[in-house]
């Protein structure tokens, strides 16, 4: 199955022009929340009226390291008021995965735009529900899939689907955290393959422009933690395409260091690729050899601007300035094809998907 246009050059840059505002509340400032609160706080076009967190003191200080005044702070059960509030144009979700279904359907039936961390839902079935309910009220919802609007990897995908390097026979993608596998909150993000996977498997379909029908995958916990968990800290999943091209998706929750981000799209007449991202560009070069500085500590860092694009593109699509890049068959694939390779690493077996 074909997918839709993906990325412009424009979604690849920072764009910060003035505008009218658009309001908006941000549901959670965890780890990931935190993030997309610096991306808000830079953001001239944007008035974020609600924070809804229920730690206040963690909430107040988080307004206070981006600089934001005269935000109110709203805990769950006053989220109502959130909702009613006909000013508030778009939520922002960033609450743990397990209650995206639920933050997403009732922002949307209250008549907001949504722009949900990924996943959209725990799992396909839940997440294509989210996009009934979006399709239903006539409202865009926006699965951040980051790396589709990195200043790397957004310009590798429209390259490969403009025909550069020919047809594509392989894709390779690395995603080595720095996490320690021991983080007390790994058990809310999902597992090693829809929290790591997804963003590279809708990467590697974003670049063909097709979605796989075979999968294989396999994986390793070394920690003792993930281990209990039944999950893997070290995977790997295999994609094959339509067209016969495949892809390989290798992914780690420890890496020391540094966070390991790499890309490469070979076709029959080149390769494209993105190579990690270091503190500077200062090479040294001496009789010993040469050395580079340590590439960029985590996702914060590595995808900051990326991190800017997608909610500038958020915003641009609320104002009617772009269409949703993102569509609901991309975002529901793209969790379909992680639950199968998840499901193919422990039982050991190859996964036929039809579409």
């Amino acid at each position: 199955m074909k997918l839709k246009p993906i990325i412009s050059d424009e979604m690849a840059t920072v764009n910060s022009g003035v505008s009218e505002k658009v309001t908006l509340a941000l549901f959670g400032v965890g780890r990931i929340g935190s993030v997309h609160l610096k991306s808000i706080a830079r953001h001239l076009r944007i008035h974020l009226k609600y924070l809804v967190e229920e730690a206040v003191d963690i909430a107040k200080k988080a307004l206070n390291d981006v600089g934001l005044e005269h935000v109110s702070i709203v805990n769950f059960k006053g989220v109502s008021q959130v909702l009613e509030d006909k000013s508030v144009q778009g939520v922002v979700v960033c609450t743990p995965t397990s209650t995206h279904q639920k933050v997403v359907t009732q922002a949307l039936r209250a008549g907001k735009a949504v722009f949900c961390e990924k996943p959209v839902a725990h799992n396909s079935e839940a997440a294509d529900e989210c996009y009934k309910v979006a399709e239903e009220c006539k409202l865009p919802l926006l699965c951040a899939f980051h790396k589709r609007f990195d200043p790397t990897f957004g310009p590798i995908i429209k390259r490969s689907r403009d025909g550069e390097i020919g047809q594509i026979r392989y894709i390779k993608t690395t995603l080595r955290d720095t996490m320690d596998p021991s983080f007390p909150g790994l058990s809310t993000l999902g597992g090693c393959f829809l929290d790591l996977a997804l963003h590279d498997v809708d990467l590697a379909c974003a670049c063909i422009g097709e979605f796989p029908t075979t999968v294989s995958g396999d994986g390793h916990a070394f920690a003792k933690d993930i281990e209990k968990n039944k999950d893997f800290d070290q995977a790997i999943a295999n994609l094959k395409f339509p067209s016969g091209a495949l892809a390989t998706i290798e992914m780690s929750r420890f890496c020391n260091y540094g966070y390991d981000q790499r890309l490469e799209v070979f076709g029959i007449e080149g390769m494209l690729s993105g190579s990690n991202v270091h503190d500077n560009h200062v090479v040294a070069f001496n009789s010993s050899g040469t050395s580079q500085p340590k590439l960029q500590a985590s996702f914060p860092e590595r995808y900051l601007e990326s991190y800017y694009n997608e909610m500038d593109h958020f915003v641009k699509v609320i104002q009617g300035k772009e269409k949703l890049c993102i569509s609901r068959i991309d975002a529901v694939a793209a969790i379909k094809i992680v639950e199968a390779c998840e499901k193919a690493a422990k039982t050991k077996t190859i996964i036929d998907l039809t579409w």
